[in-house]
């Protein structure tokens, strides 16, 4: 029975969406950038409860690269780019802020996780012009399958398979597979592998 609750919430939920796509799909032909999709995904993270959960997971599976209807995203989150992937069971707290990404099946984040496109978003080299007319390059983070990333964490590198993000951390090198990390910039702690593991595993 659950499960058939959930079928007509997702189908109700992608029927109120679509006028919201299509706007976006209209605005898009005379707006060649992401700002109208940032202001629909503004808009949707305004929605409280679980309402809004079904309403921003309907509108993603439409509008992202990729996205699985069995994803979770909570009030207040914003995702700034269409190219954002996300994979099957990913979790998205409250309030975060979603660059360029792709976030691999079963990623947990907590409330106010800033992903950022790279660390060349923003060029700042020459002294005769204002940063903000300097231009960048935004880079596809990717966050590895099972990883966690703490309330208040700042990534703008890869993130290695299972790993975790101590709260509060920036992280601004690759982190590798199954680590623990923490500190501003990030740094290795713990390997979550025991010791008895073999290379082939690792």
């Amino acid at each position: 029975m659950k499960a058939f609750f959930k079928v007509i919430a997702d189908f109700s939920a992608k029927i109120l969406v679509v006028p919201l796509y299509a706007v976006l799909i209209v605005g898009e032909s005379f707006i060649k950038s992401d700002q109208m999709f940032q202001g629909c995904s503004q808009l949707l993270s305004l929605i409280p409860g679980i309402p809004g959960n079904y309403l921003r997971r309907q509108f993603y599976c439409l509008s992202l690269a990729e996205c699985h209807n069995d994803c979770c995203i909570e009030f207040g989150t914003r995702l700034n780019q269409h190219g954002i992937e996300l994979g099957r069971r990913v979790y998205i707290g409250t309030n975060c802020c979603i660059g360029l990404c792709r976030i691999e099946d079963d990623v947990m984040l907590g409330s106010n996780v800033d992903i950022i496109s790279g660390k060349t978003q923003h060029s700042f080299d020459r002294l005769d012009i204002p940063m903000r007319e300097q231009g960048g390059e935004l880079v596809k983070i990717v966050i590895g399958e099972d990883c966690w990333l703490g309330n208040s964490s700042v990534v703008m590198a890869n993130i290695g398979r299972k790993s975790i993000v101590a709260a509060g951390s920036v992280v601004v090198n690759d982190v590798p597979p199954f680590s623990i990390v923490g500190g501003n910039p990030a740094k290795v702690l713990k390997n979550r592998l025991p010791e008895s593991v073999s290379d082939r595993e690792r």
